[in-house]
């Protein structure tokens, strides 16, 4: 019952005023987007559903929700009434890539599908991407095992080829810049390296403790095997982190 006045109130705060840059739009029966005046936007929405009558699609592709709606909200006048937007639906997080606005219904029906395609299309290119990079051999191989495989969102690996990957790691430089760790063969090992300032310099115990050495703008960790490639990326990475709070 509380849920249900709610949703009464929320319906019943109509606009008070007409702004000049401010356009109110309804969908008539026709499903055509009109502009009305301020109490006839306000009487429409008392009367339809106007959650369910603005929704012009809406697909799950794979962890992908794609979804196309008739704007119900005042907005300005150069605002296009309809519009895709797409979010995965495992963490919530929005997909701006595959926004897109439109004038007509028909326009955004057909938008629609052309977005449901392309985010099924890009979904099939990722699975093979990450189907060659699982099969690949040497430190490509030994790194997508070792860190992407358990947390692919966090540690993002671009291969270059089978001896040499860059690791795009969740961690920042104070600026903001993301912190990508190289991964090189080194005889039995690996070399984990990241690029710092040169004129930077983090204390020694510092470095000392995360078991890492600074050389020639470079933060750099010899690890022995794939077992201990996670905990030298995440060295190297706080490693970068802390010299370049030093630097501000």
């Amino acid at each position: 019952m509380l849920d249900r006045l709610r949703d009464l109130v929320k319906r019943l705060e109509l606009p008070q005023e007409e702004e000049d840059d401010v356009v109110y739009r309804i969908i008539d029966d026709d499903l055509h987007a009109v502009e009305v005046t301020a109490a006839q936007y306000g009487n429409w929405r008392l009367q339809h559903d106007v959650a369910q009558r603005a929704v012009v699609g809406q697909d799950i592709v794979d962890d992908v929700m794609v979804r196309t709606t008739f704007s119900i909200m005042p907005e300005n006048r150069g605002y296009k009434p309809f519009g895709t937007s797409a979010y995965g639906i495992i963490l919530y997080d929005a997909l701006p890539q595959y926004s897109q606005r439109y004038d007509t219904w028909r326009e955004a029906e057909a938008g629609h599908r052309l977005i449901v395609e392309r985010v099924r299309r890009d979904n099939s290119t990722a699975r093979t991407a990450d189907e060659r990079v699982q099969s690949l051999s040497g430190t490509a191989g030994a790194v997508r095992l070792a860190v992407a495989a358990g947390l692919p969102a966090l540690f993002q690996v671009h291969v270059h080829s089978d001896e040499e990957v860059t690791v795009h790691t969740p961690m920042c430089r104070m600026n903001g810049a993301p912190i990508n760790v190289a991964v090189a063969m080194a005889g039995s090992g690996f070399r984990v390296s990241a690029s710092v300032n040169a004129e930077a310099r983090a204390a020694s115990g510092l470095l000392t403790a995360l078991d890492v050495k600074e050389e020639e703008g470079l933060v750099i960790c010899e690890v022995d095997g794939e077992d201990h490639l996670p905990r030298g990326i995440i060295r190297v990475a706080q490693a970068v982190a802390c010299i370049s709070a030093s630097d501000l």
